[in-house]
């Protein structure tokens, strides 16, 4: 896409009204057959622009399909995210951030892919990414953050996804701590930080998400079928995966002051979101395994989980079962 048309792109995004070509060009600064060249490209990129003689163009419908250019022009600005890529397909896109990272690049960069070919979740696993069904990014950051506080950004994040998944469905979307959005009683969405440093030794932090969007069951592996869901299963039809992507994003930078300077409001959304508080768990660190009643969210976000003997253990990780009494 070159540059005039995402600003053309961004123009007929601004508008739900049609637009002569004569006003786009004075709009842009451009000429009305500049316009009508860009206004084709787009329509070959699978854009749907109406053109309404004695009245204009109007922009219908984008292809599904992530776009870094309609991506840019629909979150407009954005105080946490300065660059958006995207890759048609890429191992993983925690990899391309980390890489990213160590070659020094600035925080607040958008890595998305239509498809993984070894995408990741917690404790190596691989996470299904079926092609354009689902998102799969991850947010190279440098946060503001003593490096002590970097385990917040798995609460951050899982708050503001799950408020962007209630945004894009109309549900209630509830957070398994410490990382997966669940609906109902299948997980739809799944978070993955990790940090490195680059070669002047400063810090950065990848957060790696990943959302089912418009899979059908089918879409996932047999041995998943059981607890994987997608947004659509809750619609019941399929969502445009580039305004999901702009919903998460926004809700992210929505919630940027307080990672820093109220934390506390983000506990307080997690614990009221939590799949797990109240609830007897199982939690396995490791070789070593816990099991009690999941009672509150610390002021880091760690899982405090009271025993049966009465002695509260602070967890800072762990893979979670529920167990039923």
């Amino acid at each position: 896409m070159t540059p005039l048309d995402a600003r053309l792109l961004r123009a007929l995004r601004d508008t739900h009204v049609h637009l002569p070509a004569g006003d786009l060009a004075a709009q842009l600064g451009e000429s009305a057959t500049a316009i009508r060249a860009g206004l084709a490209a787009l329509v070959a990129a699978g854009f749907a622009i109406e053109d309404r003689p004695g009245f204009g163009f109007r922009l219908l419908a984008a292809p599904d399909r992530l776009i870094a250019d309609d991506l840019t022009a629909r979150l407009g600005g954005n105080a946490l995210i300065r660059e958006v890529l995207v890759f048609a397909e890429t191992e993983s896109t925690n990899d391309l951030a980390t890489r990213l990272g160590r070659d020094g690049a600035a925080g607040g960069v958008a890595i998305f892919a239509e498809h993984q070919t070894a995408g990741r979740g917690r404790f190596g696993r691989r996470w299904a990414s079926a092609s354009h069904r689902g998102l799969w990014f991850s947010l190279l950051l440098r946060p503001a953050l003593p490096l002590a506080d970097w385990a917040r950004l798995t609460t951050w994040a899982a708050v503001a996804l799950a408020a962007a998944i209630d945004e894009m469905t109309g549900a209630k979307a509830a957070i398994k701590w410490p990382n997966d959005i669940f609906l109902g009683d299948k997980k739809v969405a799944g978070i993955l930080a990790e940090s490195g440093t680059d070669s002047a030794g400063s810090p950065f932090a990848v957060l790696g998400i990943g959302v089912n969007v418009n899979h059908e069951p089918a879409d996932f592996p047999p041995d998943l079928r059981a607890s994987a869901g997608s947004l659509r299963s809750v619609t019941g039809q399929p969502l445009d995966r580039t305004a999901c992507a702009v919903a998460i994003l926004r809700a992210l930078e929505a919630r940027r002051s307080a990672l820093v300077t109220d934390f506390p409001a983000i506990i307080a959304e997690a614990a009221a979101r939590s799949f797990l508080l109240g609830r007897w768990i199982k939690v396995r660190v490791g070789d070593a395994a816990a099991e009690g009643l999941a009672e509150t969210l610390d002021a880091q976000g760690h899982l405090l989980l009271r025993q049966a003997d009465g002695t509260l253990q602070c967890l800072t990780a762990g893979e979670v079962t529920v167990i039923a009494r």
